[in-house]
């Protein structure tokens, strides 16, 4: 038994699909799910291209969007998780297949970029404007975005060597949205974890920031982002 789930997951001779290193989140939550439809997708030959699985997410995360919208913050979560799992497919799948591009990396990150904003928004209605704290919700959100953009002007590299062989770092934006849209939804605690969630995301780029030993290109980090 034992042998037959290394088969599994373990890459075999000429096969690439696993990155080097990943964040918690794909390693605990996503691989295992991943990985066997990765398998079943071999086993039956199927010849789909890697976009169509990245536009295929973006049905569930459209789904987490409106459920977290409506205040169905369980399905909503369970919607997210599905994402995060097709999310991690098409990328082994490019690499398994050989079919790597900048297309499939700008649509995977397009498309994961709006299905976030959209989620937020539905968190931020249901969870602080009907409650009255819109003003709060807003101010989080717009903390965690600007966090994000003083990431990519000022870091990089997003990623620093930890104790563990596969993890590239203890916090990351996966990290960070698994968090948000699965754990705090699964739990009902958006309201206590979001802010807390986001206070990690910038301990985080304080520690990139010191532990960077070139000195920040603002003019070219600046480009590097409008470019991406």
């Amino acid at each position: 038994m034992l042998k037959r789930i290394r088969n599994i997951y373990a890459e075999r001779p000429n096969e690439h699909f696993l990155k080097e290193k990943d964040s918690w989140t794909p390693l605990v939550f996503g691989h295992p799910f991943s990985i066997p439809l990765l398998r079943v997708m071999q086993k039956f030959h199927l010849k789909v291209h890697p976009n169509i699985i990245t536009l295929a997410s973006f049905l569930p995360i459209l789904a987490a969007a409106y459920f977290f919208f409506s205040d169905k913050l369980l399905i909503g979560a369970f919607c997210y998780l599905s994402y995060f799992i097709i999310d991690g497919l098409d990328g082994k799948w490019a690499r398994f297949t050989g079919r790597t591009s900048e297309l499939g990396e700008k649509l995977d990150y397009y498309l994961g970029a709006l299905g976030n904003l959209a989620m937020y928004i539905g968190l931020w209605y249901s969870q602080y404007y009907l409650a009255g704290n819109w003003f709060t919700g807003a101010c989080i959100i717009v903390a965690h975005y600007s966090i994000v953009v003083a990431l990519g002007i000022f870091i990089r590299q997003p990623s620093y060597k930890t104790i563990f062989p596969r993890v590239q770092s203890y916090y990351s934006p996966e990290d960070e949205g698994f968090g948000t849209f699965f754990v705090a939804p699964l739990f009902n605690v958006v309201t206590i974890l979001f802010p807390l969630l986001v206070l990690l995301q910038f301990i985080s780029f304080v520690i990139l920031l010191v532990r960077q030993k070139e000195r920040p290109d603002v003019r070219r980090g600046i480009k590097r982002l409008l470019k991406t």
